[in-house]
């Protein structure tokens, strides 16, 4: 049993081997999607540009924003009655390796990272205008990993970033302490331009 699971194994990874996205393609991916971590619950958005190096690699540069919210009781740092905001905006370089491809299928499995700038801003819900005003931002270098796949020319990824810790404030800009915000991401896009699959030992034409 063992031994015909290790040969089923090893026929697939071959199979995907003789499979890829053709080389030297631009596309640009949009996705939406879910966003949870210390500072809340949110949504998030995320544009990458990106460029197949070969038929396994992409290259890119991905922005990023999240907004994250915790209701003011589950956070000892906020004060009553006020909710935690979070927003994070991050420009990041990525790479993406496609490990699994299904002969003569739309579907395959990528694996990736990014390394940039992450930016975030931390804030209780009742701020007065003058407070938002004046409001400090926190910034530094991050990063995420992430796991997903491709289905015709759309994508699904999950993603968890490590951003940069930050300063909570309250009413006034008063300083409540400092906050984790790192987050994980489940996302849902499609991608514009891009190469059609085909078998990477044949005609890139």
């Amino acid at each position: 049993m063992k031994t015909r699971i290790f040969c089923l194994v090893a026929m697939c990874i071959i199979a995907s081997l003789g499979y890829g996205q053709e080389a030297e393609k631009f596309r640009v991916d949009l996705r939406l999607g879910y966003t949870t971590g210390d500072a809340g619950d949110g949504i998030l958005i995320n544009l990458e540009p990106k460029w197949s190096i070969d038929e396994k690699i992409n290259v890119g540069f991905r922005i990023a924003g999240a907004g994250l919210v915790t209701i003011g009781d589950e956070n000892d740092l906020t004060i009553s009655g006020s909710d935690r905001i979070a927003g994070i905006g991050s420009y990041t370089g990525t790479v993406d390796y496609y490990v699994y491809h299904k002969p003569g299928s739309p579907f395959a499995v990528f694996t990736g990272a990014g390394l940039g700038y992450y930016g975030v801003l931390n804030y209780t819900e009742d701020l007065d205008d003058e407070a938002v005003d004046n409001l400090e931002t926190n910034g530094g270098f991050g990063g995420f990993g992430r796991v997903g796949f491709d289905y015709f020319k759309f994508r699904v990824s999950l993603e968890y970033n490590l951003a940069p810790k930050g300063t909570l404030r309250g009413p006034g800009n008063i300083v409540l302490g400092e906050v984790n915000n790192n987050y994980l991401g489940l996302s849902l896009g499609f991608y514009f331009g891009g190469g059609k699959w085909k078998r990477v030992d044949g005609d890139r034409g």
